[in-house]
């Protein structure tokens, strides 16, 4: 008898994709060598090593999976720096002018996204997060691979 799927619920989905984009940006980031600069101080770090920091909080639905809003972070800038936003910001502006007034725009906007949505995010960020694994050598945790 084959195994019956369980059905993932909206929040766990949400954390599936959580999960993987934040593979996913780590990963695309990284050299050749895994390695990522982070996006506030400009130390380097193992893609396994560093965070994906957020300028407008994750709390704002519409650019939580957002790659202008999500860069690599370490952990010093993204937790004890509580995200270091003033700086985040003005990188954000370097790279390109009104880019953190748009964020803010658009992370005020309601989103709801739907579980059809979620999946589709979910396997989208899943499929390129171990895409750029493979071709930048980086071992990631296979354990979150699983099916939804």
């Amino acid at each position: 008898m084959a195994k019956k799927e369980k059905k993932l619920t909206h929040a766990q989905l949400k954390k599936k994709v959580d999960e993987w984009f934040s593979k996913y940006v780590r990963y695309e980031a990284a050299d050749q060598d895994g390695n990522c600069i982070c996006f506030t101080c400009g130390k380097q770090y193992h893609a396994t090593k560093i965070q994906a920091g957020h300028f407008a909080s994750r709390r704002y639905a519409n650019v939580r999976w957002c790659t202008d809003n999500v860069k690599p972070q370490c952990v010093a800038c993204n937790i004890y720096g509580q995200g270091e936003q003033y700086v985040f910001g003005r990188n954000l502006e370097m790279q390109r002018r009104g880019l953190p007034e748009e964020i803010m725009r658009r992370a005020h906007e309601s989103r709801k996204f739907t579980i059809a949505e979620l999946r589709n995010l979910y396997a989208h960020y899943r499929s390129e997060a171990i895409q750029f694994a493979r071709q930048k050598n980086i071992v990631h945790d296979k354990a979150g691979a699983t099916k939804v």
